[in-house]
């Protein structure tokens, strides 16, 4: 490392705000140094969905115990996000504080993802060691018990990555570039997406006929190549800045004093960001069953316009065309979402302001451009007509027509042509909220111009505002955590429903 990582201490009960003079702004490649390793973390991701229910489902798993299995990620990112925000929050390694969760987390994730495309040949020659059978049914048992706890094992590992991501992204920008940070951080993602799904369309080499599932091994190691060497690029290239903190309160805390800080800092969340989480919610109950579950919509759309022999052959290859035609259309909808990246923040006014100031704002500006005749007036009216809240619920109108739509058609251009317009919804899907919930950071952070300590007693007294910007991780966890939740609900409804129809058929 080229610094060691200071911390400033701070007494307990004051607040210490981090100016906005005393953090430069960063350029454009710094930006994209400080974002890139989202869109490392984005590859592994897009592996996993693209890939990850094949491969378990080539390993013998049921469609409905393979939805359970992915209850991993959400139960991970609702219980273990909000204790790894707080614990990063308070982290005095002299490394940093977001940066010892992101590099042990990238080593753990790196070993988790490559043992699971493994996991078969692993078993087998441990049971060749033993002289046992191969091919037995305690064999194929303990492949998918292990496949099973390898995935829990990469959802938990991939939760401080993500977690001190997204956190250092808020901690290292100024308030003026809030953003323009989130929206390099959005075409991260989308480019990891393109990058993992680019990948998964082509077919990868053969090396070996006893290999199982070589496809997935070599989209793992692409996978971990990506989030290895981006974490690198963003853990040596960006510095964090030291931030006011009470280690030795945070040393005497237990597990369940930490819990109650979390719930303390989600009853006094702003409203507008409380607002963002409920919104999140609703968004990922249609979002989680389309990302992790499209293979199957393929599968069925193929069984309808082909007609075969009901034989093994017949149905392996349906198995295959349908994934290849699924990756393809995620493939497109990243290329739209990528597409839509790059012009959206051209065509969407500055989004720093939360949306209750967007609303004051055009309350008190004049009617100058009303009456103005000027040939740019109208633009102006357009642009400041179209901000990012209003641009994200348009998103939402989006996701609900095209998911619906690709529900009802059964041609392959129709519903890739459904689906790639989700990019759209992608784009600010992965942008909007994260913008808006640094935005509002940032804004509590200017409302405290000064130490507690030094205002009046009366002023102390009354005052309600809370500084989010020292415990940037913990209010990043908690819009995760209205993420995660929804993915649980629908994993069980969707599980159910695969139950059902196995039952029915």
């Amino acid at each position: 490392m080229s610094y060691l990582y200071n911390p400033l201490r701070s007494s307990t009960g004051s607040v210490l705000r981090r100016q906005e003079d005393e953090v430069a702004s960063l350029s454009k490649f710094h930006l994209l140094c400080l974002t890139i390793s989202i869109g490392g973390l984005q590859v592994v991701w897009a592996t996993v969905m693209a890939e990850g229910s094949s491969y378990l489902i080539s390993l013998g798993l049921q469609p409905s115990v393979i939805s359970l299995a992915w209850l991993a990620g959400p139960i991970c990112g609702t219980i273990l996000q909000p204790y790894i925000g707080y614990k990063s929050d308070f982290c005095s390694h002299r490394w940093g504080r977001r940066r010892p969760f992101m590099i042990y987390g990238t080593i753990a994730t790196i070993i988790c993802i490559n043992f699971l495309s493994w996991t078969s040949e692993i078993v087998q020659l441990i049971i060749y060691v033993f002289g046992a059978s191969v091919q037995g049914f305690g064999s194929i048992f303990v492949v998918q018990v292990l496949a099973i706890a390898l995935v829990w094992a990469l959802n938990i590992a991939i939760q401080p990555v993500q977690s001190s991501i997204r956190a250092l992204i808020v901690d290292s920008c100024p308030d003026s570039q809030a953003t323009q940070a989130n929206s390099f951080a959005s075409f991260a993602v989308i480019v990891g997406s393109a990058i993992g799904y680019g990948c998964g369309f082509i077919e990868m080499p053969k090396f070996a006929e006893w290999l199982h599932d070589p496809q997935f091994k070599g989209l793992c190691l692409i996978a971990s190549i990506s989030l290895g060497a981006t974490v690198m690029i963003t853990s040596t290239m960006i510095e964090e800045k030291p931030v006011g903190i009470d280690s030795a309160e945070f040393e005497r805390s237990g597990v369940l004093q930490i819990w109650r800080e979390i719930w303390k800092s989600i009853q006094t969340l702003p409203p507008t960001i409380k607002t963002i989480c409920a919104v999140q919610f609703f968004a990922w109950l249609a979002w989680f069953p389309f990302l992790f579950n499209n293979v199957l919509l393929y599968e069925a759309q193929i069984l309808l316009e082909k007609m075969g022999p009901p034989s093994t052959k017949f149905y392996n290859a349906l198995k295959d065309q349908s994934i290849r035609h699924a990756i393809l259309a995620i493939l497109v909808f990243s290329l739209v979402a990528l597409g839509a990246n790059i012009c959206l923040p051209y065509l969407i006014t500055d989004g720093r302001n939360s949306p209750f100031l967007e609303l004051k704002s055009e309350k008190i500006t004049p009617v100058a451009d009303l009456v103005s005749s000027s040939p740019d007036a109208g633009e102006r009216r357009l642009r400041r007509g179209l901000t990012l809240p209003r641009a994200w619920m348009i998103s939402h109108i989006i996701s609900a027509l095209g998911l619906f739509g690709a529900t009802l058609g059964n041609s392959f251009m129709a519903s890739v042509s459904l689906i790639s317009l989700l990019g759209i919804s992608w784009t600010l899907t992965q942008w909007a909220p994260f913008a808006l919930i640094s935005a509002e950071i940032a804004l509590s952070s200017d409302s405290i111009p000064f130490d507690i300590e030094d205002c009046p007693s009366d002023q102390s007294d009354t005052s309600k505002t809370v500084d989010l910007r020292p415990k940037a991780g913990v209010t990043m966890a908690i819009h995760n955590v209205a993420i995660a939740t929804p993915q649980m609900f629908s994993a069980l409804v969707t599980a159910s429903i695969f139950w059902g129809s196995r039952k029915l058929w």
